[in-house]
């Protein structure tokens, strides 16, 4: 298996190339309604434009496509962002997710790897609720 994370040159490199990165930032919870959370980040114009996205928790072990699951605030169509920030520099970026999600800079993606990220975090949740 390869190596899922990105170096922060690796995560440059991507962006400049006009691809996305992605972090899976775990759950989260909106007017008593459980869902996950991630984050997208792009290169837009010389800014770094992270689109933080909450969406309902659908998943399985047999059903991991978190982008298909809708978001949690009603009053956003599919595939809108809960809020998009700027950041000048990617250093921006990385203090911001690693003072507000801990660690998350450190797990970074290429776009789409993000169904891997969920995978885990659905079997850690399934792993729970099994007795042992």
């Amino acid at each position: 298996m390869g190596r899922r994370y990105l170096l922060k040159d690796e995560a440059e490199a991507a962006l400049r190339r006009g691809k996305a990165v992605e972090c899976f930032l775990g759950p989260c919870e909106r007017e008593g309604q459980l869902g996950i959370r991630h984050i997208a980040l792009s290169l837009v114009d010389g800014a770094f434009v992270a689109s933080l996205y909450e969406t309902a928790d659908f998943g399985s072990a047999s059903f991991l496509d978190l982008y298909a699951f809708g978001p949690l605030d009603p009053n956003l169509e599919q595939g809108d962002a809960d809020s998009v920030l700027s950041f000048a520099a990617l250093d921006d970026f990385l203090a911001f997710i690693g003072q507000e999600w801990p660690g998350s800079d450190l797990r970074l993606t290429n776009e789409g790897v993000l169904q891997d990220e969920y995978a885990d975090y659905v079997a850690i949740k399934l792993d729970a609720r099994t007795p042992v």
